[in-house]
């Protein structure tokens, strides 16, 4: 796994014997300057994932019982995974983390089970879930993220 995220690393390898110009660092300053944030969200998600999860899958069962008794304990696994990653993409502010690290693997899962419309359902409770328990700051960098799954999902309707 890198350690930088995509775009300060696109820098640093172009930079290629040279020192970075104010545009090239803007990154980087921007990178630095939101790392409380960002670590802030980390945890939140780190410590309320599970719950955030299990919200999520109650609120689902209302529409789909039949769906979580049968699928409930691998829905929890696959949302608690991609809470993960999103997670860590919040971590090192990279989207194109996420999008290669978890959105090709999930949507070739759901689109394998045909779960693509039932699975819109239970990201939009979580969605919720985090909403209304994350404080705002937390739930403005996760939006982006889950935005992205849902319109991996919805790709597929």
């Amino acid at each position: 796994m890198h350690t930088l995220n995509h775009q300060l690393e696109l820098n640093v390898l172009e930079a290629d014997g040279r020192y970075l110009n104010t545009q090239e660092l803007y990154p980087l300053e921007n990178y630095i300057q939101s790392y409380s944030v960002r670590l802030h969200t980390y945890e939140q998600l780190r410590d309320n994932g599970e719950q955030l999860v299990l919200r999520s899958l109650r609120k689902m069962a209302q529409t789909y019982p039949e769906l979580i008794q049968q699928h409930g304990q691998r829905c929890k696994y696959d949302m608690t995974e991609v809470l993960r990653y999103i997670a860590l993409s919040v971590l090192r502010d990279d989207e194109t983390f996420f999008k290669e690290q978890m959105t090709v693997w999930l949507d070739t899962i759901l689109l394998a089970y045909k779960r693509n419309q039932h699975c819109v359902v239970a990201y939009r409770a979580l969605q919720e879930a985090i909403s209304t328990t994350l404080p705002s700051s937390d739930e403005n960098l996760i939006r982006p993220y889950l935005e992205i799954i849902l319109q991996t999902l919805q790709s597929h309707a």
